[in-house]
């Protein structure tokens, strides 16, 4: 197995991950994040267009966090490593690290994947034929839980619609759009300061497919917001994200 650690990759911020201010929106950290280790599995062949065909299994993004430790700004140099750090089925666990052109640490983070069997869309959890994808473990670099234990009282936002463009290939509502929603459903003032994120963490709980209604809504704790999904059918939360100033 291949080192993980030997791989770096170069991250390009364009202006349409940024807010009009120059500051990297929550899908810019998505999409920065997800498409790097998209790359970086294809390196150590670990990636869906391998996995699909040869066990019909396909990755899926559970949670990620990511703390920034400074403001990261269109045309800025920067690159990113990342590794496993862990695996508890059905879930692994990959740190990564934003790094300035300086090396100096701009950010730290982790997702939490599984697998999900391509012919029921549930996720795999035979831990005999999970075990073959094991990697040695890094290092963690900060707390970060595939879950979100948190609870609070929310208030609705908006209602939307679940449009065909929003689907990806694996026939789900691509990761990227979750950050798009949250970004719609906060308040201009906070728009604007996004460029003061200190953390983001997104949590995906359960499918939202085309056609369907589902319901923003959000809730505030100190430095904190808090906005969730929720099917407009029956409430129940499809995803979270926080988001820390």
């Amino acid at each position: 197995m291949k080192n993980e650690l030997q791989f770096t990759y170069p991250l390009y911020v364009d202006v349409s991950m940024c807010s009009t201010d120059g500051a990297i929106t929550p899908t810019g950290y998505q999409r920065m994040v997800v498409e790097t280790i998209g790359k970086h599995l294809e390196n150590i062949e670990l990636d869906s267009t391998r996995l699909v065909p040869e066990f019909g299994v396909a990755w899926v993004l559970l949670s990620m966090s990511i703390e920034l430790k400074r403001t990261v700004r269109v045309g800025e140099k920067i690159t990113m490593k990342t590794w496993h750090s862990d695996s508890k089925a059905p879930a692994y666990r990959r740190d990564f690290m934003i790094l300035d052109e300086a090396g100096e640490t701009a950010a730290v983070g982790a997702t939490f994947s599984a697998l999900i069997d391509m012919n029921t869309h549930r996720l795999m959890m035979d831990k005999t034929f999970l075990s073959r994808f094991d990697l040695a473990e890094g290092e963690k670099l900060l707390a970060a839980d595939k879950r979100f234990q948190e609870r609070y009282e929310y208030a609705a936002v908006e209602e939307r619609l679940v449009r065909p463009s929003f689907i990806d290939g694996l026939g789900h509502v691509n990761n990227e759009r979750y950050g798009e929603f949250v970004y719609d459903a906060l308040t201009k003032e906070e728009r604007s300061n996004i460029g003061s994120l200190k953390r983001m963490d997104i949590y995906f709980k359960a499918e939202l497919t085309e056609g369907e209604c589902f319901r923003m809504e959000r809730a505030e704790n100190g430095n904190a917001v808090i906005l969730r999904g929720v099917h407009a059918a029956d409430g129940r939360e499809a995803f979270i994200v926080k988001l820390t100033f």
